[in-house]
């Protein structure tokens, strides 16, 4: 049945899911067998204590005890975690780990029993002898759970199912070794490819097709979307490194690399090993895994929330832009690049007048031609500059105040619901906008733009363009949820004192 309900799981990840998410699978299912291997304990525990015929101390029926002991589920999964037990970055070995679970297990234990000590009123267990014979049950029985998971793994891999695909920068001595590793199902990874450009349309170890460029490698297996991409070529010039790291990550592929003296390093990078061999695990983010799960529910909740509480302050706008300007629509769209450079559609409620917005289907298809019709070419440098002037003259009076208190963005929360954008997150920019950010583009789009961020609370308009830049990739690099709630609470502060916005 274990088997069973991983092959469900894992099906979703044959099909070329990204590499956090099995990583994931792999987590949820260690918690929730770590967790049914501790309830199970102290129940085991409290039926060897009741058959050695003494009476218990203390009278804990046995559904009460149950529940409590299944109450005390968030606590184990709170000291395994502090124990390392559920990080996948390394494969710190089956010695190592039971060496975990035993810290964890007696840490949990001293833990309660403390408890049952103090709540005079109400005792946990009927007998002190009852969570000292878990303790010697729980390390086994945790262990053996792993070592369960472990193989049900391991045996949906050899099927197929499941596995990363792989592609191998270089073909030496460093990359011979890794390759080695990576053919074995077994670890869960399938290598499609090489890439070397000395040696392209050979193979490597005789059965793997080298390539002249990852590009190349990835267009010739369409059926086997890549999740990572490992450097092993010692040799390769720092500027091809940080080119094939890039055009990885901006795929959402993950990149990890033998490290040398190159210093091609982003903040959340981490060390792990491959047969051996260390490598180096380039995160253009710290949001991953369980963070983005905890961040989409956060957005989606919050955004549910808002649009629910300011759902009649937008019917009045809706209905006042509609009155104030018949003739044009209540929402305007805007083409923004989203999550890994997709297109997306962001909305606002139109603070412009209607003949001098721009668009594809519009009188004016630019800024700078509606500014020319209106006699005001004086204000087309600024706004090359930083994509905005202080003084727009096409927003109307009813958008000037929108855009003050930040009310035309309220149809974003729509986006955020359906995941497009995020509440937090960096700005919504244009694709001409993106050749600013430099070789950061790639961290840029690392993750979803989002209907508030760091600049909006650090000055928004009076910040310049190349301040807003380094806000934006900061935000990426040092994601936190106590960051986002940070800066939720300081847009509130921002908007409602009506400061810098334009």
């Amino acid at each position: 049945m274990n088997q069973c309900l991983l092959g469900g799981l894992m099906y979703l990840l044959s099909q070329g899911v990204a590499t956090d998410r099995r990583k994931m699978v792999h987590t949820a299912m260690l918690v929730a067998f770590d967790s049914v291997a501790m309830v199970l304990s102290f129940e085991v525990a409290r039926w060897l204590r009741g058959q050695s015929g003494r009476s218990f101390a203390h009278s804990v029926d046995f559904v009460r005890f149950t529940a409590l002991m299944f109450g005390t589920i968030p606590l184990w999964i709170l000291v395994f975690g502090v124990c390392g037990l559920y990080s996948t970055r390394a494969d710190t070995g089956q010695a190592n780990e039971a060496g975990r679970v035993t810290a964890a297990v007696f840490g949990g234990v001293m833990v309660l029993m403390s408890l049952d000590y103090l709540s005079l009123d109400v005792r946990i267990f009927p007998s002190r002898s009852v969570p000292l014979i878990a303790l010697l049950v729980g390390v086994p029985l945790v262990v053996a759970g792993r070592q369960c998971v472990r193989r049900a793994m391991r045996n949906l891999y050899v099927r197929g199912r499941g596995l990363h695909n792989v592609i191998l920068i270089g073909t030496g001595e460093v990359a011979g070794r890794i390759a080695n590793r990576l053919t074995d199902p077994a670890h869960g990874y399938r290598l499609v490819a090489a890439v070397d450009a000395k040696r392209a349309g050979e193979q490597l170890l005789g059965r793997i097709p080298v390539y002249r460029s990852v590009q190349e490698a990835i267009e010739a297996y369409p059926e086997h979307p890549i999740a990572e991409v490992v450097q092993a070529d010692l040799d390769i010039p720092r500027e091809e490194a940080v080119r094939q790291m890039s055009y990885a990550n901006s795929r959402g592929m993950s990149y990890r690399f033998v490290p040398d003296m190159y210093g091609v390093y982003a903040a959340a990078s981490t060390m792990a090993t491959i047969d051996g061999v260390p490598v180096m695990e380039v995160r253009l983010t710290s949001l991953g895994g369980w963070g983005a799960v905890g961040k989409r529910i956060f957005d989606a909740v919050g955004a549910f929330l808002l649009l629910i509480a300011l759902g009649p302050v937008m019917a009045v706008l809706a209905v006042a832009v509609k009155l104030s300007e018949p003739a044009g629509p209540i929402l305007y769209t805007q083409q923004r690049l989203g999550l890994r450079g997709k297109t997306i559609a962001v909305k606002k409620f139109r603070s412009m007048s209607w003949r001098y917005s721009t668009g594809p289907d519009r009188e004016f298809k630019t800024a700078e031609a509606a500014f020319h019709a209106m006699g005001r070419s004086d204000l087309i440098p600024e706004f090359r500059l930083t994509h905005k002037v202080a003084d727009d003259p096409r927003v109307s009076r009813l958008g000037k105040f929108m855009r003050k208190t930040s009310l035309d963005e309220l149809p974003q929360l729509y986006d955020a619901l359906r995941g497009e954008l995020s509440l937090v997150g960096p700005r919504p920019i244009t694709q001409a906008e993106l050749d600013r950010y430099g070789d950061q583009a790639t961290s840029f789009l690392a993750l979803k733009p989002g209907i508030t961020g760091l600049w909006q609370v650090n000055g928004r308009s009076s910040t310049t363009y190349e301040e807003r830049v380094k806000l934006d990739i900061f935000y990426v690099e040092h994601w936190s949820l106590g960051m986002d709630l940070s800066i939720l609470a300081r847009t509130l502060v921002s908007v409602t004192a009506r400061k810098g916005a334009v």
